[in-house]
């Protein structure tokens, strides 16, 4: 039998060493080690989250890494403006934070836990000595979120033999991230779970949340390196769409919560396996950025009680209390959830190894079998 590797492979595949255009996302608190590894011994490009860990744990984790592989990975790391350094605690009035106990005491006590109405813990300041660990450590692919890495960031690792990918929303900020030298772009969909990659936090949820199939042919053209293609993606019919948009690859996100080496809890993946498309929604409630998560009460209650947000992670960390007292018990209804549209295509919880043989074979069968036997040319 013909192997799938001819078929599949991209220019994207010989620019990160890879065998399949198959990326998976770094997502904070689900991508580990364990499932970066295996992704990436399957023959796609594991990331693992390096957000808010700090320099002794991302060394650790890239060094398990490379304990289980020594196939090409990458480190993913969230730099939004506002975190390079964090908003300082005096921007934020106290009128605010109250604002937003008063929205959250009311969970707390159907949760039993005691109300709250001191300022939230500042979110540390680990970018810095997290980047520096990855260029210490000469990561194959650093990968970027919310925020444009710069010319200086990217020349770093260029020099080092690395290459900078980065995530994106609208073509504008493609052709920022292209102009900064890096080497390829991921193109984040509106049907993409997680945090909206946009530089600065938008005034509303819409701007920065156009479908992908919109989406990446636009960048496709408006720019020369390799496009990524994210959001709504979970099987092989998505890589293939994704290549017919113009796209090198794909990233998924969601598809890789629900494997049996991801970090995330039971409850989480117990409820991905349970809801469709239209069980998500985008809200900034839970981190203080636009993501795109599960429905839950948490969310809902949020919305309906009108309160503002506080600045990135300092709304994470105000409700940090809610989502551990949720975590323990194993309830889904306070917890935050991130994922995408393609949450309706998912139903089981294979290894993250399975679900890139999945994708590859059928990739595979459309392209050589299904499609052509479709689409007649006259």
């Amino acid at each position: 039998m013909t192997s799938p590797r001819p078929v599949l492979r991209t220019r994207l595949c010989d620019l990160l060493g890879i065998d399949y255009p198959i990326l998976q996302s770094g997502m904070g608190g689900v991508a580990g080690p364990d499932l970066a590894a295996e992704v990436s011994r399957a023959g796609g490009l594991g990331i693992v989250a390096a957000v808010r860990l700090t320099a002794d744990q991302v060394r650790q984790a890239i060094r398990e890494i490379r304990q289980r592989t020594d196939r090409p990975f990458g480190v993913n790391l969230l730099i939004p403006p506002e975190m390079r350094p964090p908003v300082p605690a005096e921007r934020i009035s106290d009128q605010t934070v109250q604002a937003v106990h008063a929205a959250l005491n009311p969970i707390r006590k159907d949760l039993g836990l005691p109300a709250v109405s001191a300022r939230p813990a500042p979110p540390p300041d680990l970018i810095p000595e997290a980047f520096q660990v990855i260029l210490d450590e000469r990561v194959p692919v650093f990968s970027v979120g919310l925020g444009n890495p710069g010319p200086e960031m990217v020349a770093e690792c260029h020099r080092r033999g690395m290459k900078v990918i980065a995530m994106v929303t609208t073509v504008e900020d493609a052709r920022a991230v292209e102009a900064t030298g890096l080497d390829a772009v991921v193109v984040q969909g509106g049907e993409a779970g997680g945090h909206r990659s946009t530089f600065e936090k938008p005034p509303s949820a819409e701007i920065g949340a156009v479908g992908a199939i919109a989406l990446i042919p636009e960048v496709v053209d408006a720019v020369r390196i390799p496009v990524i293609a994210a959001g709504g993606i979970a099987d092989g019919r998505g890589l293939v769409a994704a290549l017919a948009l113009g796209a090198s690859g794909i990233l998924m996100g969601t598809r890789f919560i629900a494997t049996r080496e991801s970090l995330a809890l039971e409850m989480y993946k117990k409820s991905l396996l349970e809801n469709s498309a239209n069980a998500t929604t985008l809200t900034d409630a839970f981190s203080g950025r636009y993501a795109r998560l599960l429905r839950n009460d948490f969310s809902r209650r949020y919305a309906k009680s009108g309160a503002p947000v506080l600045p990135f992670l300092w709304q994470a960390s105000a409700a940090k209390d809610i989502y551990d007292r949720a975590a323990a018990e194993g309830n889904p209804d306070y917890f935050p959830m991130y994922a995408g549209q393609s949450v309706g295509l998912i139903h089981n919880l294979p290894g993250a190894a399975e679900v890139i043989e999945a994708v590859v074979r059928e990739a595979r069968q459309l392209l050589l079998e299904r499609l052509p036997q479709t689409v007649r040319l006259a």
